[in-house]
């Protein structure tokens, strides 16, 4: 007999069932008007107990977050909201719920609604296996109902004596042409009703939302108030709707109840986070971005920027079913697959979404690292197996992968991750088999499926299974828990896309490996939630506090690559930012007594005083207000020594000294800060026309036309580099680095490790796919470069095939180098017309009135100095930087000389060594009647001239050509390198001199 969940009522559980039952205190409900329906409110004399119950029971559970908005009519319903971490028994929670309710005011028609159907049949599941243990709690039954046409109407005509729960999805209802909405299918409806939805409508149902940021759509909302509903709950992880900015779409409706991210990890209601980061930096850096749309939307196109095999950019048109690799050349980018494209995302069907105008790193995804990837969630698994199995626990793995392909192919093709997996798996269970006190029963386990490794693992993905072994395995992950988490099923590791990532979860999954790119849609939290819960042994029994073992066994790793970029960093931020407790820049004693700090007033000033004098707040005696002042990475600097500060303050005690030292952690881990400086638009910078009036000539010359003149001696060029090639090229087999980082969920006192594995190699290129790639990077001809990879040492060549990618690089680097000493002093420009469109002006040469942002760099830094921002080319109180040498050098020009400056867009000046940008514009005033005199400055952030990277220095050098030519042409310009330490001051006096010299 397959054992059954062991539940228990938990504390966190039983305060949010309580907080929505107390709800109703003193409401008066209304007998129905039939035996199919709900008792009902009277609304206008209910308000006012309503919200008084719902200030109460917000003030209670400290919650600040939202509104109280009680209707005084039938429409719309009162809303009542929920807010539970994934992993903490949201689904439990809602089913006591209606267990409550019906009990305490003979609530009895419920319908539950869930964002899909993988999600819907978790729900099912869950009525099924907490039926016994609820029955034994409430002594009543519930009646479930799968949505369906054969079910509604047994649904609605269901007697009120009892429960009766609906369970859909919204795709069930929003539609005209949906059964329940069309009218004459049922000629048995009481009443008038023409539709299930009418029937629906006279039972008054209580809805239940489960993830209501799945069901923010405008058609969505609108049918959900055809249901004319008694009250709608909603349950949710997260309330943010997808499309929208935070401040607009986290609009509670009655919050009552909140435990949110942190809170679920302070408490120990989920498991602690490990993750294994694969790779490193560098593989972050390759990154697609959406740049433009063209063509209507049912044959829209998207204009797509990538990074070819030696990092630089390319672009490509895609459409929909156009796969990736074939557009692009890389193959390991095959399994991306154009599903649909709007103005605001390209979707691929592998689940991967590209947002319009932000690069999204892909990564190196090619089988090897994927290999690596794999063989590090394998490692981790035997890791802990064998201490969880002695404990009576199963340990279960889940793989995210990019492709289904790559798992069950069509055809012949290879299965390169199913392979790799069995490859992997095979050499652990050796070395495991291998060890001499292993514990027996363990090896029976492990024993008992080696000869056939395909009962260790299934997939589940959402398309047609045939196979009868196939629709067995979905049926077991998907509906027989139990039996899964049991010694007797050899199924230990699990393979999926998106299908399993909102919706499915299982107690027991202790390594989650994500080969499969970012969903946009979907946070890091969401992913790794298919692992969070509370482990289970033999006896489905969760592990909890109480347990010894608790930290050692409620531990998830999560494997992901490097092309994830801070994996670490954005799942402490989301924890963060899913938080909702009161915190804010401004604290009183009252609001510290709201979060539990509480003191009388002479401590209060002593604690303020305190924080004032050490730099981390400002007093505001009129209001007895503290403002902190210190930015995040200012107070993350100076925590420690706030701490001690916190522990001398006379009267403050230790509880109260720990609790406002978490005030201020949460204040700056998140809460609103990091998801408005993510989520909050770019603005557009504006031109000011009085400015660029000054500025004009300026823009104009740097806008001209300019050809590239030299001459290249190919001989010489030729001995050159192969001279180099001897000497300084040098190719190492390619290693992956992979960094652990412990306690995860601990936004302080997070640990990381590294280790670094060498990667086999293997061939990309052919031969003269190589040379022709390596021509195309240097601009060199064909024969140029063939001729120097055939004078090549032998032993130097040989290096090429360690890492085709890196060799590619350090070949277009070196030969350029030889390139540009060649050419250093042969360079010269011919400067032809000046370009009508720019960068600042349309294709009339009208000025325009703002542009992007980005176009003049990264950030914004705030012109705090009035006699700077006076002097600005744009009408705006920042100027675009990209660097701290960028943010002084704003700082600084302020001289009364500056008649205008400005951070440049886009300029390109053509150098042997690519585009060359230059960073400051400036206008600079040479006396009251002479003519202005122009400055263009580039920054760097060196202290001296020979430590700027080789191929920045190549730009320069060829620029300085550039501008004498504009001298050449009657402009007075000079060309300028600031490095640090030198004031622009200084560079402005030079030049004055130089003018009057």
């Amino acid at each position: 007999m397959t054992a059954q969940f062991q539940y228990t009522t938990l504390a966190h559980q039983t305060a949010a069932v309580q907080s929505l039952a107390d709800v109703f205190n003193d409401v008066r409900f209304v007998p129905p008007i039939n035996v199919q329906s709900n008792p009902t409110m009277l609304p206008g004399e209910a308000a006012a107990a309503l919200k008084e119950n719902i200030k109460a029971i917000r003030l209670r559970n400290n919650v600040t977050a939202g509104d109280v908005q009680v209707p005084v009519t039938t429409t719309p319903a009162l809303g009542l909201d929920v807010l539970m971490e994934t992993g903490t028994g949201k689904t439990f929670t809602f089913i006591e719920t209606i267990h409550r309710l019906h009990r305490d005011k003979k609530i009895s028609k419920f319908i539950v609604l869930v964002p899909s159907n993988a999600i819907r049949q978790g729900t099912l599941k869950s009525f099924q296996s907490t039926a016994a243990f609820f029955a034994k709690q409430y002594d009543q039954h519930i009646n479930v109902y799968n949505y369906s046409a054969k079910t509604v109407a047994g649904f609605i005509h269901a007697a009120n004596a009892g429960i009766s729960v609906l369970v859909a999805t919204y795709q069930s209802f929003a539609g005209d042409g949906k059964v329940i909405n069309q009218r004459g299918v049922e000629a048995n409806l009481f009443g008038h009703a023409k539709s299930y939805m009418e029937a629906l409508a006279v039972i008054r149902p209580v809805l239940i939302i489960d993830e209501p940021h799945r069901f923010e759509g405008k058609q969505t909302q609108e049918y959900l108030a055809k249901f004319n509903p008694l009250l709608t709950i909603r349950f949710g992880a997260t309330f943010k709707a997808q499309d929208k900015a935070d401040s607009a779409a986290l609009k509670y409706k009655n919050l009552v109840y909140t435990l949110d991210s942190l809170e679920a990890f302070r408490q120990r209601l989920v498991k602690g986070i490990v993750v294994d980061t694969v790779g490193t930096g560098a593989t972050a850096t390759q990154t697609l971005t959406y740049l433009s749309t063209h063509g209507t939307a049912k044959e829209r196109c998207a204009h797509v920027q990538y990074h070819t095999a030696t990092g630089n950019t390319a672009t490509v048109d895609l459409k929909a079913k156009d796969n990736l690799a074939d557009k692009t050349g890389l193959a390991f980018l095959d399994g991306h697959v154009v599903e649909n494209i709007t103005a605001k995302e390209v979707l691929f069907t592998n689940g991967f979404a590209l947002p319009f105008g932000e690069p999204t790193a892909y990564g190196v995804l090619a089988d090897q690292t994927q290999s690596l990837i794999v063989e590090c969630a394998v490692a981790n698994h035997f890791e802990r197996e064998e201490d969880l199995f002695r404990r009576g626990i199963k340990s279960l793995s889940l793989f995210f992968i990019d492709a289904v392909a790559k798992y069950m192919p069509a055809g012949q093709r290879p299965a390169v991750l199913r392979d790799a997996f069995e490859f992997h798996y095979r050499t652990h269970l050796t070395k495991t088999l291998a060890k001499a006190d292993l514990h027996p029963p363990y090896r029976a386990y492990l024993e008992r499926s080696a000869a056939d490794v395909g009962k260790v693992h299934k997939g589940y993905f959402a398309r047609s299974h045939s196979d009868k072994g196939e629709e067995e395995a979905i049926k077991l992950i998907l509906q027989e828990k139990e039996k899964l988490l049991s010694f007797e099923t050899d199924l230990r590791f699990i393979f999926s896309m998106w299908a399993l990532q909102e919706g499915w979860d299982n107690p027991n999954v202790f390594t989650l490996c994500k080969l499969a790119p970012s969903n946009s849609k979907i946070t890091k939290l969401q992913q790794i939630g298919r692992g969070l819960r509370l482990a289970v042994n033999q006896q489905l029994e969760r592990v909890l506090t109480d347990d010894p073992a608790f930290d050692d066994v409620n531990q998830l790793i999560v494997v992901v690559p490097a092309s994830e970029g801070d994996f670490v960093g954005a799942i402490q931020s989301e924890i963060a930012a899913h938080s909702v407790r009161l915190v804010s820049r401004v604290i009183n004693q009252e609001s510290l007594a709201v979060s539990g700090i509480s003191m009388n007033p002479f401590v209060t000033v002593a604690l303020f005083q305190a924080l004032a004098q050490c730099g981390a707040g400002a007093i505001d005696m009129a209001t007895g207000t503290l403002t902190l002042q210190p930015e995040a990475p200012t107070f993350k600097r100076q925590r420690a020594v706030i701490e001690g500060i916190l522990a001398t303050v006379a009267g403050l005690g230790p509880d109260n000294a720990r609790a406002m030292l978490a005030y201020l952690d949460a204040y700056y881990d998140g809460y609103g800060q990091v998801k408005a400086k993510q989520d909050k638009p770019k603005p557009n910078l504006h031109v000011n026309p009085t400015q660029f009036a000054k500025f004009k000539e300026l823009w104009e010359r740097l806008n001209q036309d300019a050809v590239l003149h030299y001459e290249l001696d190919t001989p010489a060029l030729v001995d050159n580099i192969v001279r180099r090639l001897g000497s300084d090229f040098s190719v190492r087999p390619l290693t992956i680095q992979v960094t652990r980082t412990q306690d995860v969920q601990s936004l302080h006192g997070a640990q990381s490790t590294s280790n670094s594995y060498e990667v086999k190699s293997h061939t990309v290129f052919t031969l003269s796919g190589f040379v022709r790639e390596l021509a195309n990077a240097t601009k060199l001809s064909y024969h140029t470069v063939a001729q120097s990879l055939a004078r090549m040492p032998p032993e130097k060549f040989a290096q090429i095939r360690h890492n085709e990618g890196r060799a590619l690089s350090a070949l277009r680097d070196l030969m350029l180098s030889c390139v540009y000493e060649l050419l250093v002093h042969k360079v010269s420009y011919e400067l032809r017309q000046t370009k009508v469109k720019t960068a600042l002006t349309d294709n009339t040469g009208a000025l325009l009135q703002s542009l992007n942002v980005s176009s003049c760099g990264s950030e914004q830094h705030t012109i705090a100095n009035t006699e700077v921002r006076v002097r600005s080319l744009y009408s705006d109180e920042f100027m675009p930087v990209d660097s701290q040498i960028e943010r002084d050098t704003v700082d600084e020009s302020h001289g009364q000389r500056i008649a205008v400056f400005a951070k440049l867009p886009k300029v390109d000046i053509p150098t042997p060594a690519g585009k060359y940008n230059p960073d400051f514009g400036y206008a600079v005033l040479q006396g009251d009647d002479s003519r202005a005199m122009y400055l263009v400055v580039e920054t760097k952030g060196y202290d001296n001239y020979g430590d700027i990277p080789t191929n920045e220095r190549w730009k320069i050098d060829s620029a300085k050509r550039f501008f004498e030519a504009l001298r050449a042409q009657g402009t007075p310009v000079e060309f300028h390198t600031k490095l640090n330490r030198e004031s622009l001051a200084q560079i402005v006096h030079q030049i004055s001199l130089s003018a009057r010299g």
